[in-house]
């Protein structure tokens, strides 16, 4: 499953992605940016101005949503 996971970042290399992260108290943080690295754990979103890195089992686990633009 995480490798299917892996394969869609990896095949968005370089693209635009939307990624909506849950924080405390029922908050979402929305985050748009560029995949502009990829790891064996993790890979990192960034706008030019932020870098987020995310888990690919956050995704597995629904703690993000990642939306490809």
């Amino acid at each position: 499953m995480i490798e299917t996971i892996k394969n869609q970042i990896y095949e968005h290399l370089n693209k635009e992605v939307k990624v909506i992260s849950k924080e405390n108290r029922n908050r979402n943080e929305v985050f748009y940016g560029n995949v502009v690295e990829i790891y064996s754990h993790v890979f990192i979103v960034s706008n030019g101005i932020e870098r987020k890195s995310y888990s690919y089992s956050d995704i597995l686990a629904k703690d993000i949503q990642i939306t490809f633009l």
